[in-house]
């Protein structure tokens, strides 16, 4: 727990804090503010998202270049006065425009407190930190949602536009003031055993991060529906849809909080079991809500997603923590948050064409095959890491 770890888990719980206090609300803002219709609300928010998944590697290239430390502190710049520019464009092509540079600046942002820490923790701790960091983002995410939701008026102000600016902010100085080197420092060299020190390369010969990728791509398309989804289908059929989702986050909050660590260290003693792989499942549980269009059945919809949610982000960060080689730190977290923003899009934007086109239960029917699939790409990531620690330890 030295200064720097500590600063690192304060930016895991502030990021996604100041992203929640904003983002899950923005399709409610366009739909009963701005009265866009649903489909067009959900295709303009996914803007942001398809921007990050389809340049989330340039992070990871400019931090190469520059350095991780300088690389997120600019994106964290970007990202706070996008968000201020944000409030002000009511307009559909500035939305587009400033949501496009949104998407590159934070994508590279949410990688910034797992690259740094694989870059400032010794090897063996790597997976645990991982699985820390990721607990305090969804504590830090799912804080935010009643924050914003009761306080705010999250969906229906500005006000939430403000703080999330702010705490993008104090996340570029607090980074600043501590990871600054005193004089330049050049960029750790790539794995000689890669060969080639770019994305694609990595891709191609690392073919147990290409499985866990796509594992990630499908566990995010599921959970986002929390984001997406959820929040449009409680919009209509509840008078008070924004304060009960507020509530909703505030229980996923607290089922984090305590089954996080514990899972973490399940996962760290058992990475490859099958319980924890099926306990993946419960991500699909939001069927449940679509079901039982009442509180008590979006209730327990949102513990099945919390609890399948700890599970599988368990594994993934678990694995994910102990794949990058030296130099490549930045590379495999931008490929990561890359492949978070296309998750994200996809959830967005079938959100609001969905809900349009199918009946909310068939929206959410979709995310069971979704989870079986992700399911067995983890476990072909996992099988393939197994593989490659056995080629190592045989060849000395």
């Amino acid at each position: 727990m030295t200064r720097p770890v500590l600063v690192l888990f304060f930016m895991s719980f502030v990021v996604p804090f100041s992203a929640f206090m904003l983002y899950p609300f923005l399709i409610i803002y366009l739909t009963h503010v701005l009265h866009y219709q649903p489909w067009e609300a959900g295709l303009l928010l996914s803007v942001r998202f398809l921007s990050s998944g389809l340049l989330g590697f340039v992070g990871g290239l400019v931090s190469a270049r520059i350095g991780t430390m300088r690389t997120y502190v600019i994106s964290a710049v970007i990202s706070a006065v996008s968000i201020m520019a944000l409030a002000f464009t009511p307009g559909a092509v500035f939305l587009v425009i400033v949501l496009a540079i949104l998407g590159l600046a934070a994508s590279t942002v949410n990688a910034m407190a797992r690259g740094l820490a694989n870059e400032h923790i010794l090897d063996e701790y790597r997976g645990v930190i991982q699985n820390y960091i990721h607990w305090l983002n969804n504590i830090g995410m799912a804080a935010a949602l009643p924050f914003s939701a009761l306080l705010l008026g999250g969906g229906y102000s500005r006000w939430p536009y403000f703080v999330a600016a702010s705490g993008y902010a104090l996340a570029a100085g607090a980074l600043f003031i501590t990871f600054r080197p005193s004089k330049p420092k050049p960029v750790a060299a790539a794995d000689n055993s890669r060969p080639s020190f770019s994305p694609w390369k990595i891709l191609q010969y690392d073919r147990a991060f290409s499985w866990l990728l796509l594992a990630f791509a499908l566990v995010v398309v599921v959970e986002m529906q929390f984001e997406s989804g959820v929040p449009l289908d409680l919009s209509f059929h509840f008078v008070q849809g924004a304060k009960l989702y507020g509530v909703l986050g505030a229980i996923d909050m607290t089922l984090v909080f305590l089954l996080q660590p514990l899972v973490a260290h399940w996962v760290d003693n058992h990475p490859s079991s099958w319980f924890g792989s099926l306990a993946m499942l419960l991500l699909s549980g939001l069927v449940i809500g679509a079901l039982w269009q009442t509180v008590w059945g979006w209730t327990l919809a949102i513990i099945c997603l919390s609890v399948g949610d700890v599970f599988a982000f368990g594994q993934i960060f678990s694995l994910v923590g102990v794949l990058p080689k030296a130099g490549q730190h930045g590379l495999y977290f931008s490929l990561l948050s890359m492949v978070q923003g296309l998750g994200t899009f996809a959830a967005y934007a079938f959100a609001g064409i969905g809900y349009n086109i199918l009946h909310p239960l068939g929206m959410f029917l979709l995310t069971i095959p979704l989870t079986l699939f992700a399911i067995i790409s983890y476990r072909n990531a996992s099988r393939l890491r197994t593989v490659q620690e056995e080629a190592i330890t045989t060849t000395g």
